[in-house]
């Protein structure tokens, strides 16, 4: 994910396939998250005892929250066991050459899948949102964002020092394909259409909003009340994540240098 690729779809096309607010706070006519119809249907749905009850975040009381996808941390659970189980079956219990290599190999691929699983998330508080890619780690405070779109993943148009365009930053933790949220939708669609004795108003209560249009939601709305705040303007601060790439570094050298020693 390169910070500095164009975006791919228009504001127009945004809103028309995210929910109102995930699209710039700038435009007029964009209904706030907290109003806009999925998360209104989830909280008409919990207190009717049905459908989904919570938001895909927890917010503490000082108004931070850590955004992210469950996905990716069932995989890094998924891969530590594998990781163990084999440093356990071979590396302990097997004190030979193959076993140093096969715990260099484990340690670079736990590195990388720390980097890729882990570690991404997105951190919105009153003062900024802060994205943690794999390696990159990027500090946006209101002022600076201009613009949340809906693409592959929640993009965030931050501004940058004058006379340069404003950059975009793809949250590395908040992937969801376009075709895959369109495959859900269809589906969706095909359901609804095989229960004919539900109102429209019920359908829309039983939808199951996809966590990751929730959440540009969600940023929008915090965007849009910031500017209400008053916060004043200020530009993106990205700087890499040395920690995660030492992580990688180590173990791949020492890989190296076993397989070119044998």
């Amino acid at each position: 994910m390169r910070g500095h690729a164009a975006r791919p779809e228009s504001a127009s096309a945004a809103q028309a396939e995210s929910p109102p607010g995930a699209v710039t706070p700038a435009t007029p006519s964009a209904e706030p998250a907290s109003t806009a119809s999925a998360p209104a249907a989830s909280r008409r749905a919990a207190a009717r005892g049905t459908g989904p009850a919570s938001l895909p975040w927890r917010a503490a009381a000082d108004g931070k929250a850590v955004l992210r996808r469950g996905g990716p941390l069932a995989l890094w659970w998924l891969w530590v066991a594998f990781a163990a189980f084999n440093f356990v079956d071979v590396a302990v219990r097997d004190h030979d050459y193959f076993s140093y290599e096969l715990t260099a190999g484990l340690l670079v691929v736990t590195a990388v899948v720390y980097a890729c699983a882990l570690r991404p998330r997105v951190v919105a508080d009153n003062e900024a949102v802060r994205v943690y890619n794999p390696y990159r780690d990027h500090l946006v405070r209101w002022g600076a964002l201009n613009g949340v779109f809906l693409g592959d993943s929640v993009e965030l148009a931050c501004a940058r020092p004058s006379p340069k365009k404003d950059q975009t930053i793809y949250c590395w933790a908040l992937y969801s394909g376009r075709r895959s949220r369109r495959r859900g939708q269809l589906r969706a669609e095909r359901r609804e259409a095989r229960v004919t004795w539900r109102t429209a108003a019920e359908i829309s209560e039983h939808k199951q909003p996809d966590a990751v249009n929730l959440i540009a939601a969600e940023l929008g709305r915090r965007s849009a009340d910031a500017r209400q705040r008053g916060v004043p303007p200020a530009t993106i601060e990205s700087r890499w994540a040395w920690l995660p790439v030492a992580y990688l570094l180590v173990p791949a050298a020492l890989l190296l240098a076993l397989v070119l020693a044998r």
